[in-house]
């Protein structure tokens, strides 16, 4: 029996064989072409355009970020700039192969040396690059096997398009050596409800070499164990059993929220971001929609939505949740989400640089339409529209904002809290705004300088980090004393053992991916509002996010009799 440990990022357990995937192809040669650099130009910008169609089939199955981070690695393997590198080394007499993963080199330094959002493209970089080398090869990409038992899937790392296509039930659990737990696989994973574990070293190698065929996966607690002793395998099987029994029970619900044993109550909303996705948040038992995201609307568009077309679209998404909260982000583009009809400055960082708020309010056309579609939309749908901006910085960026969404008529109006200063300027902020949304992922990686999909700093972002949670409390304190809301949309009102948490450090609404929806909602009702505030209490007192957990957990009891 043979034990590992690594980061919890979507919780459940499994037990069962397993399936290692393949490793990329090796870095290929730089002989010399014999065919010439015609012939190698033809096959590559064949073997692009079959993986950019590939990708684009990939996006349009998927559902939510998923979508999102899909059609993105999409535009990367569509940008010329990375042809033309390719192109170059072509000219030298390269073959195809060799030239692509050098430009792709190129391009994943300068991905890393910028950080931040653009340092997290640089492993779909990679997964591109190896896409189109698999196609130049002849030889089919690994795919994940369709097999006719469950397994868990073990891999070095996962790209979005890798899991686009995993099915639960039969994918029993995913652990992967690198990544994060605000990583895209993390993301992913919790969406498709499927338990995973990151950044879980040596793992890979540990399967290669492990005779027994048989992995139990704990991933509330982040822990692997090849051929694990009849003694473990009966807890997860148990655990498994009881996760079941779990889903089945109907938690307490009015039409408010769910509430707390001690009549508590907290609305949870789900995260979406096209149409498709209402009938499911619905369906998932969702109070409305505390995300709403508008970038699919822009993504893989030479101009941007007209008027008309916004309306339409805004029109029927709110139309689904009559008489409900519907909080509707306005266009975060910028880093690593660009479009192709706004010019960006050129910039050494543009993680650091123009995105977000930052990004629309140079394009005070596009802000402006926008706003006034969602206000058409607003007057027509029956649904409560709530507005607020990405990535605000400043007081008086709030303040702009606020004032400009009343002008369209739109009554209630806040910002996203996603960077450090803002934290620092939480009193002010919850002055100027109608209300505050906390973006966990963004919040977490700047506060640690962190890059999330760093594998060698996926401990920092961990959503249980004490700084993190400190500054989650700073911001409801804030919103508190000036009767401000403050909710959480990140991945970390996810986790039903950190939601519960959130709500005792003061956080008045949760909003979550559709999957775990359920998982949050069961964790919410069989708690009391006083345990979460002393798991709260309790959990910053720690210095480390697993001392954070841990004593958390101590006043959250209930939660281990339902598997959570």
């Amino acid at each position: 029996m043979s034990r590992f440990t690594g980061i919890s990022a979507s919780t459940g357990a499994a037990l069962g064989p397993f399936h290692v995937m393949a490793a990329a192809l090796p870095k290929p040669s730089s002989i010399q072409s014999e065919y010439g650099a015609e012939f190698e130009l033809d096959a590559l910008s064949r073997a692009i355009k079959a993986v950019s169609d590939e990708l684009g089939e990939l996006a349009a199955r998927a559902t939510g970020e998923a979508q999102e981070i899909l059609y993105a690695t999409q535009e990367i393997t569509e940008d010329n700039a990375l042809f033309a590198e390719a192109e170059s080394l072509l000219g030298r007499g390269h073959t195809a192969a060799y030239s692509i993963w050098e430009a792709a080199e190129v391009f994943k330094q300068l991905l890393t040396a910028a950080g931040g959002y653009l340092a997290e493209r640089a492993s779909d970089v990679t997964n591109i690059r190896d896409r189109i080398i698999w196609v130049l090869s002849g030889v089919g990409y690994p795919e994940i096997p369709l097999l006719d038992h469950g397994f868990v899937l073990i891999a070095r790392d996962l790209s979005p398009a890798d899991t686009t296509d995993l099915q639960p039930g039969q994918v029993l659990a995913i652990v992967t050596e690198e990544g994060g737990p605000t990583s895209h696989t993390a993301i992913i994973a919790r969406t498709l409800g499927i338990p995973a574990v990151v950044a879980c070293k040596g793992v890979v190698e540990a399967a290669k070499n492990d005779e027994s065929g048989s992995v139990g996966v704990d991933a509330r607690a982040g822990v692997v164990t090849f051929n694990p002793s009849p003694d473990l395998a009966a807890e997860l099987t148990a655990l498994t059993a009881t996760i079941q029994i779990r889903r089945a029970r109907k938690p307490l619900r009015t039409n408010d929220g769910y509430q707390t044993i001690d009549g508590f109550t907290i609305p949870v909303y789900a995260n979406i971001g096209r149409l498709a996705d209402t009938d499911v948040a619905i369906e998932a038992g969702a109070d409305g929609v505390g995300l709403l995201r508008t970038e699919l609307l822009f993504l893989d568009r030479q101009t941007p939505p007209t008027l008309s077309e916004q309306r339409e679209l805004y029109t029927q998404m709110f139309s689904r949740f009559p008489g409900k909260k519907v909080v509707i982000r306005t266009l975060d583009a910028g880093a690593d989400k660009p479009m192709a009809f706004i010019t960006f400055p050129h910039e050494p960082n543009p993680a650091l640089g123009v995105r977000g708020y930052r990004t629309i309010t140079i394009n005070d056309e596009l802000l402006n339409i926008q706003l006034e579609a969602i206000a058409d939309a607003a007057k027509v749908s029956g649904a409560d529209i709530w507005v607020m901006a990405p990535m605000i910085t400043l007081p008086d960026e709030a303040a702009h904002f606020v004032a400009l969404a009343h002008s369209f008529g739109l009554q209630t109006a806040g910002v996203m809290v996603e960077v450090p200063s803002a934290v620092l300027m939480s009193d002010e902020i919850a002055k100027a705004s109608n209300f505050i949304s906390i973006g966990t992922n963004d919040l977490g990686q700047y506060l640690h300088a962190a890059d999330r999909e760093s594998a060698s700093l996926a401990h920092f972002n961990d959503p249980w980090q004490p700084a993190l949670l400190h500054a989650i409390h700073r911001v409801a304190s804030s919103g508190s004393a000036y009767s401000c809301p403050v909710g959480v949309c990140g991945e970390a009102a996810s986790d039903p053992a950190l939601a519960s948490v959130l709500i005792g450090l003061g956080v008045t609404s949760l909003s979550c991916n559709v999957s775990t929806l359920q998982d949050v909602a069961q964790a919410i009702t069989s708690l009391s509002h006083v345990q979460m505030r002393e798991a709260a209490t309790a959990a910053l007192r720690a210095t480390n996010a697993k001392d954070a957990k841990e004593f958390a957990r101590e006043h959250l009891h209930k939660l281990a009799s339902l598997g959570l």
